[in-house]
């Protein structure tokens, strides 16, 4: 059994209110998930799983756990994930989904009944709750503006593709272009629509892509817009909210129009002290009259501003890129992902309830699993501590939560990193870090060790927001297709390179939501890096820096872990075989500088060794066993030096101190290995430097929030890398010296 606890939230009683889970399972526990129920008390809820990944006997490692529970007002509940002979109830209104003609679907959750067009018509055709048509006058419009140029979203060739079908949850899908009036394709989109057993809204998730020729695309706005029947316009009530503390809300009868537009002004001059991944607020507009009515929600619509809302007695337009507000500026292969909600509503429904449910929908219940859970499944090997030291594990927190990150459409989920700027990298612009060093990866460790919900929320932002800005999806140039774009002004101005792509964030992610895309863009820069690796200098050892093929060993691990294709494991092998040559001929991991060098880089030589120990611990060969503890030797008697600390690189130029943390990831990987304190020993000043230093640039944007490439930078320290190169470095060598009684206090 595994408990899930649920933390005290609304002031509302939420009763069947859906929820979801990721389970992690020690292999050999659970074979499939029909046997999985989830106990509330003596009662069985109505649940829906789906096994997201397998331990290599074919046992279930990861379960992602859908389902129904009655919430209490102002207080926590614990659940219970068990395992049972029968498999629970079915919700007593189901989602179902049946196929209608020309390729149309209906959907029905109970007090919902949706029609979705067929390919080539409009997305929602009909929508209706109770047996009423909500007012709705007419087909949705999902409708842009690009250099002009109007087009409408339109259903794909292939029609709507069911993603998952019910009974408690159901999701389907459909792929295609906006359709200008010449019935010329124009911005290519995905539209996730998702149901729920027994509740009268839709969660959309609208993503496009920039498929179009040419090196950037202006999308001057993007609006979907709801068209009512106006011939009641006396019975008519329009309301808008929005929130970063309480609801300020807006109502208008007779129709009455009301319109609002988020903009960077209002995030510079709007104090908040939330956790803005976890909440900053609500935005939503209502339209309602005496046939029922429609709130919509536009999902985190602060963070990813500009967004605006109009309504009036006839229509409600969500804005989602708002026209003159700027637009959106999406370079090829980029995506952006836009999320609402659609509450569909009887016309005697509170402006209070449908504000709660708003939040709901922006901060909604979520269960957590406790660290014991985590540990006992060991998906995470390496970041548990017997005894806790109060200083490290305040280090490792504050690591998470103090960065400088911003604002902005193109920019929520990931910051800025001032040492890139002020080298001059983005030529006068901001450099942005692109989450460098796997910050979705960092946030998943620290929540698995901790429970604490903001850093699953931490992983969710910083993931949607590298697999959508920083990884080109489409490009002609076969290394840059696909891969993840380098740490760069405007994200993506740099190319690609194995030694800034990483994918255990956004496979944690999967499993975490179950999102295909996310798994879809891991596999992607897994291809991307293949490609990488059969450039002539990457298959020669010491023809490139250590850490290039050693990110590149990474990234096939963790493919490899997940699938267990020879695909991936082919090529890891072939870099542990390299590695080995490498040491053997050179004598260490040397590596190309200067025309006429080569020498040994400590921090470039520890990311290799951490590659190594991954590939170690999916297959256990000896040879790499011994080749980890040889070079880490030789790093120590190379490297370090007589005050205790590792130079930068060898040459007599380049002989200051500041190898980076990743020594202590590797020196704790030799000596998990070996045994062999004298590891720990060479890495003691490193690490309490580390620990020292490590979140004291808290002011290095001067800590004012400031505008800068569309977006608004809020400076709470050193930009996201310090948290991804720190978090997993600091962690191992910590567990390390705890467990051999090297520090106590």
């Amino acid at each position: 059994m595994i408990d899930i606890q649920f933390e005290t939230l609304s002031k509302y009683e939420r009763l069947g209110e859906y929820v979801q889970v990721a389970v992690p399972f020690p292999a050999g526990t659970l074979r499939e998930p029909d046997t999985v129920v989830v106990r509330d008390g003596q009662r069985l809820c109505p649940v829906q799983s789906r096994v997201t990944a397998r331990w290599p006997d074919g046992s279930v490692r990861w379960l992602l756990v859908r389902f129904l529970v009655d919430l209490p007002a102002n207080a926590p509940k614990t659940c219970v994930i068990d395992v049972a002979a029968a498999p629970g109830p079915a919700p007593a209104e189901p989602v179902r989904i049946a196929a209608s003609g020309r390729g149309k679907r209906d959907v029905t959750t109970g007090p919902l009944a949706v029609q979705l067009g067929g390919p080539g018509e409009p997305l929602l055709t009909r929508c209706g709750r109770d047996g009423e048509e909500a007012g709705l006058d007419r087909p949705a419009e999902l409708a842009i503006h690009c250099g002009g140029r109007p087009a409408q979203a339109r259903v794909g060739a292939a029609g709507w593709q069911v993603v998952e079908g019910g009974p408690v949850f159901a999701e389907v899908r459909t792929e295609g272009q906006h359709i200008d009036p010449e019935g010329r394709g124009l911005l290519d989109f995905a539209l996730g629509l998702r149901f729920f057993a027994g509740k009268p809204w839709i969660q959309a998730e609208y993503r496009v892509l920039n498929c179009e020729d040419g090196e950037w695309l202006e999308i001057d706005d993007v609006t979907w817009s709801f068209f009512f029947s106006g011939e009641k316009l006396d019975q008519v009530r329009t309301a808008l909210g929005e929130s970063n503390y309480r609801t300020a809300i807006q109502c208008g009868e007779q129709g009455a129009p009301i319109y609002k537009l988020i903009d960077s002004d209002h995030l510079i001059y709007q104090a908040n002290e939330q956790v803005p991944e976890t909440h900053y607020g609500t935005f939503w507009a209502d339209w309602a009259g005496p046939g029922g009515g429609l709130c919509v929600t536009q999902h985190q619509a602060h963070q990813n501003f500009p967004k605006a809302f109009r309504v009036d007695g006839n229509t409600l337009r969500a804005e989602i890129v708002p026209p003159q507000a700027g637009g959106l500026r999406l370079a090829r292969g980029m995506a952006k992902t836009h999320r609402l909600q659609l509450h569909f509503h009887g016309p005697d429904e509170s402006i209070d309830l449908l504000d709660a449910r708003t939040l709901q929908y922006q901060m909604p219940d979520v269960p957590l699993v406790s660290p014991h859970a985590f540990r006992q499944a060991d998906v995470f090997p390496g970041i548990w501590v017997d005894k806790p030291i109060g200083r490290v594990e305040r280090v490792l927190l504050d690591l998470a939560d103090q960065r400088t990150f911003a604002y902005g459409m193109l920019h929520w989920g990931d910051g800025p990193d001032r040492g890139y700027t002020s080298q001059g990298r983005g030529a006068g612009k901001l450099v942005w870090t692109n989450n460098e060093y796997d910050v979705p990866h960092a946030a998943m460790q620290l929540f698995a060790r901790t429970g604490e919900r903001r850093f699953l929320d931490y992983l969710f932002v910083t993931a949607e927001h590298q697999m959508n800005i920083d990884v080109c999806h489409l490009s002609d140039d076969p290394l840059r297709h696909g891969g993840q774009v380098i740490h760069s002004a405007d994200h993506v101005t740099l190319g690609c390179s194995p030694c800034h792509e990483w994918v255990e964030g956004l496979i944690d992610y999967y499993h975490q939501t179950g999102d295909r895309f996310a798994w879809a863009t891991a596999v992607g820069i897994g291809q991307n890096v293949l490609r990488h690796l059969e450039k002539p200098q990457l298959r020669e050892p010491a023809g490139a820096a250590t850490r290039v093929t050693g990110w590149a060993l990474r990234t096939l691990v963790a493919l490899y872990r997940e699938t267990g294709e020879t695909c991936w494991k082919d090529p890891a092998d072939r870099i542990a075989n390299q590695f080995a040559e490498w040491y053997q001929r050179y004598g260490g991991w040397v590596a190309p500088y200067t025309s006429h060098t080569l020498v040994r880089v400590p921090f470039m030589m520890a990311i290799a060794a951490c590659s190594c120990m991954r590939y170690w611990r999916v297959t256990g060969d000896e040879k790499v066993k011994e080749l980890i503890i040889a070079a880490m030797r030789d790093m120590v008697d190379h490297c370090l030096m007589p005050d205790g600390r590792f130079y930068y690189k060898e040459l007599p130029s380049l002989q200051r101190r500041g190898a980076g943390t990743y020594v202590l990831e590797a020196l704790a990987c030799a000596w998990e290995l070996s045994g062999d304190e004298a590891f720990l020993e060479a890495g003691m000043v490193t690490f309490e430097e580390s620990l020292a230093s490590a979140v004291s640039d808290k002011g290095e944007w001067n800590g004012e929030k400031f505008e800068a490439d569309g977006g608004v930078v809020v400076p709470r320290g050193a930009g996201p890398k310090a948290f991804g190169a720190t978090f997993m470095p600091l962690m191992a060598f910590y567990r390390a010296v705890v467990e051999t009684g090297r520090i106590d206090h």
